[in-house]
């Protein structure tokens, strides 16, 4: 009788068929693997600051430039059409979200556009001023105002990545009038 058996040829192309797609998947593991590296878009909000000193009639306040490695600017928007207000949208280190906005609206509108459903549960001191700390399941905010305007951080993110948003912030003054430095200038002559 002969060797070839039907069952040995079936387990043998069995094998092989099995051998072919572990191999494809192997090559799709690394190649998925090989890309994984989240590309996030990334923009400059600096020019923004120059046209929001020049819009508003208070200090702007951004961040710094020794914000800590890992936090991403991604999106930063302008209006100074109405009441003026920049908002600008950062990925944390923590792979999560925070966004820093200011604006001479209503508080109580700003806060509650930008903080959703969170309540508040307190403060938190950062650096020598007291933010008001608003949390809920899924999204919390720090509040910060005065008579000129209202500073809102909020988020996914926790607490500690808010305050260290807030902890590198600065201010740049309002510019000085042109007009008033010619004057002076002509006043001196």
């Amino acid at each position: 009788m002969s060797e070839y058996s039907r069952a040995n040829a079936t387990f043998k192309n069995y094998a092989i068929s099995l051998g072919v797609v572990v191999g494809i998947l192997l090559v799709m593991s690394f190649v998925v693997s090989a890309r994984s590296g989240e590309n996030i878009p990334t923009v400059d909000y600096r020019p923004d600051i120059e046209v929001l000193r020049q819009a508003a009639d208070y200090p702007v306040t951004a961040p710094s430039d020794e914000l800590p490695e890992g936090w991403i600017p991604t999106s930063s928007t302008l209006d100074t059409t109405g009441p003026v207000e920049w908002s600008i949208g950062f990925a944390t280190p923590r792979d999560s979200h925070a966004m820093l906005t200011q604006s001479d609206a209503d508080r109580d509108t700003v806060v509650e556009s930008r903080a959703k459903d969170a309540e508040p549960v307190g403060t938190v001191m950062v650096g020598d001023q007291e933010w008001e700390h608003l949390d809920s399941d899924d999204w919390g905010a720090l509040v910060l105002s005065d008579d000129e305007r209202t500073l809102v951080i909020s988020g996914s993110t926790s607490v500690d990545e808010f305050a260290i948003l807030a902890e590198h912030l600065e201010s740049f003054p309002v510019p000085e009038d042109e007009d008033s430095g010619a004057d002076e200038s002509e006043d001196d002559a």
